[in-house]
């Protein structure tokens, strides 16, 4: 169920709390709707109450009493509780996101600020070694306990009947997410001299395991692009990623005006929250059309609900002007995936994802023997460095024609074979 907190200016606190009655769904559904039922709570709270008059049953002296405002408490960073702070530091309108964006010009996005006001709330805020705390008192003893915790604590999924599962124990990778929303907001502190040590100092962080993204094989692409399409959209995501090279965000963006002539050119990002913009990193490009892309945008095009250039081609039919959402993506690429024989268990043991597409576009495009320079100018890639990460070649080698090169080679150059 979504909750929302209403802040108390006088105390200096979050001092209510109402649910909304809106249910969550997925990860984050309904929250518009949650959003809208907030606004009404507080519009009722900020409803001035008739003041209380005199009852038979009060006394001439209850009636006189007049209370007696309490001595206003000097308000710093250093005694303010550590939830509180946390809670307001990840706001569109905290100090350090106008610093951002208006001294350092690098605004962060909604999103971001989003998670990880969210991440205090589900795993900072619940920690009972923080009661009481505040950013003064903070030291790194108490950020050890937290670890410890944070690193047993298991992970929370809802189903749409609200029913809460219990999952495993959130990730090293998670939990470091986590401990950064936090030591973001101290060392903010740390540099406006408004806490004296840094407790983060030599901390360190939860030890994590970087599983490799996993990648297709020719075969296992060859077959997605040959075989009898079912759902023509989710085809269409595979295609789009693993033989154009798009992120999630730049297929849920792609518009009709971005397709002419057998080119895709990448110009378009769609994030939740936020809408559209340009793509990650700035890596607006240019991308080829292969006849088995083009033939599923010509069906795409067919089917359109609007063919305007302004309009998505992955548009949802739920919500027409926006295109489709994160959980098609997810939920499409899992069931393409086993349609060609790799199965749920699978997909996770090769870490296989939405993400692995432009992976695989990437390694398969150097197997190909295509240049990197040319490699990079399709994927939007600055750097070999960057490059590099997304190249799994070990995994898609064909280990058996390499054996037939190998001794075919020394076969036919003696020198080779004698050394």
């Amino acid at each position: 169920m979504w909750h929302a907190r209403f802040w108390d200016e006088t105390l200096q606190k979050y001092a209510i709390s109402r649910s909304t009655g809106v249910l969550v769904e997925g990860k984050k559904e309904h929250r518009r709707e949650a959003e809208e039922a907030a606004r009404k709570i507080y519009d009722e709270l900020a409803e001035p109450k008739p003041k209380p008059t005199a009852t038979q049953s009060e006394t001439p002296a209850a009636q006189t009493q007049v209370e007696q405002p309490a001595s206003p408490k000097k308000n710093t960073v250093a005694n303010t509780p550590l939830i509180d702070y946390l809670s307001n530091f990840w706001t569109p309108n905290s100090e350090y996101a106008q610093f951002k964006s208006g001294v350092q010009k690098h605004p962060l996005t909604p999103y971001y600020i989003e998670m990880n006001h969210e991440d205090v709330r589900r795993h900072v805020e619940p920690f009972p070694g923080f009661s009481g705390v505040t950013v003064g008192s903070l030291n790194k003893a108490i950020l050890k306990k937290w670890l410890i915790w944070l690193a047993g604590r298991k992970t929370i999924r809802r189903k749409k009947d609200g029913t809460a599962i219990e999952g495993n124990t959130l990730s090293g990778r998670r939990a470091n997410t986590v401990l950064q929303a936090v030591r973001v907001a101290i060392r903010w502190a740390v540099d406006n001299e408004e806490i004296n040590t840094d407790p983060f100092r030599k901390l360190g962080e939860v030890s994590e395991s970087i599983k490799e993204k996993g990648v297709l094989t020719f075969e296992e692409r060859n077959k997605l692009a040959t075989m009898p399409i079912g759902d023509y959209r989710t085809r269409l995501v595979m295609l789009l990623g693993s033989f154009c090279g798009l992120r999630r965000g730049e297929m849920r963006g792609l518009q009709w005006g971005d397709i002419a002539d057998g080119i895709i050119t990448v110009q378009h990002n769609f994030i939740d929250m936020e809408g559209v913009k340009q793509p990650k990193y700035n890596s607006t490009r240019k991308v080829p059309i292969t006849a088995d892309v083009q033939k599923l945008l010509d069906i795409a095009l067919k089917n359109a609900f609007n063919t305007s250039p302004e309009s998505y081609v992955l548009e949802s039919p739920l919500t027409p002007g926006k295109p489709l959402c994160n959980n098609f993506f997810r939920e499409g690429v899992t069931k393409e995936l086993e349609s060609i024989g790799i199965t749920a268990t699978q997909q996770k043991e090769r870490v296989l994802t939405c993400h692995s597409l432009r992976h695989t576009f990437i390694t398969l495009a150097q197997l190909s023997g295509i240049p990197d320079v040319v490699i990079r100018a399709l994927a939007g890639h600055k750097s070999e460095q960057v490059q590099q990460k997304y190249s799994h070649v070990p995994q898609v080698i064909d280990f058996n024609d390499a054996r037939k090169k190998l001794e075919a080679y020394g076969a036919n150059n003696p020198k080779a074979a004698n050394g």
